[in-house]
């Protein structure tokens, strides 16, 4: 997640494709991916469109680990009245270096003012067996939506990713908990492609996935 972070402005929309609606143990991912060709102004004869095809790289793979491996979470919630301001953290599970040499990328090309690219990947026996244990019927499946500023760049599309998660994970429990806990831990694993767009100068990222709660601490007094 810390490479390649850009900071011109980079527009990107995906679907999924290949992957059926109420099918979601498919082993193949597909992706379709583009970017706003102009907003790269260090683009050369040489080599073309370059910075475009590493961003749509970097966000390939934000998107694919958070849709095998997950991400675990830390939160905790506001409380105003014990002086808490509330405090989230989101990370991979693991990492997706050695995972890179088997995104595939097929037919790039540039249409009008964008680049477009297909990206294809191939679950392990190790990620379907854990994608069947996150869609158990026990784990919860959640929609959060997340915004940050589109001047922060690709940063921005990963912090509002981010901020869909926290979203997702604040609502559900504040439905299911009456007493504000301590803290909350546990992980999401994305089960369908985010919606990522823009509006008034905001990226705008929709997840949908499963949530598994590791632990709920809750305050030993007021």
């Amino acid at each position: 997640m810390e490479k390649r972070i850009p900071t011109l402005i980079f527009t990107v929309f995906l679907f999924l494709a290949g992957l059926n609606a109420q099918n979601y143990n498919d082993k193949k991912i597909r992706l379709y991916l583009w970017a706003l060709a102009d907003s790269y102004p260090e683009y050369t004869e040489e080599v073309p469109y370059q910075q475009a095809k590493d961003h749509i790289a970097s966000l390939s793979e934000f998107l694919l680990n958070g849709m095998t491996y997950g991400w675990d979470f830390v939160y905790t919630p506001s409380d105003k009245a014990r002086g808490v301001q509330e405090y989230f953290e989101c990370k991979p599970r693991h990492s997706f270096e050695n995972d890179r040499k088997n995104i595939e990328f097929d037919s790039v090309h540039v249409r009008e003012d964008k680049i477009f690219c297909w990206v294809n990947f191939v679950r392990t026996k190790q990620m379907e067996l854990y994608y069947k244990q996150m869609s158990n019927i026990k784990n919860p499946r959640v929609i959060g939506q997340g915004k940050d500023r589109v001047s922060r760049g690709f940063l921005g599309v990963q912090e509002a990713a981010l901020n869909a998660v926290k979203d997702g994970v604040r609502e559900y429990y504040r439905k299911i908990i009456k007493n504000k806990p301590k803290e909350i831990s546990g992980t999401i694993l994305i089960r369908k492609v985010p919606a990522v767009y823009i509006d008034s100068g905001h990226y705008v990222v929709e997840l949908d996935f499963f949530l598994q709660t590791s632990k709920i601490k809750e305050y030993s007094q007021f």
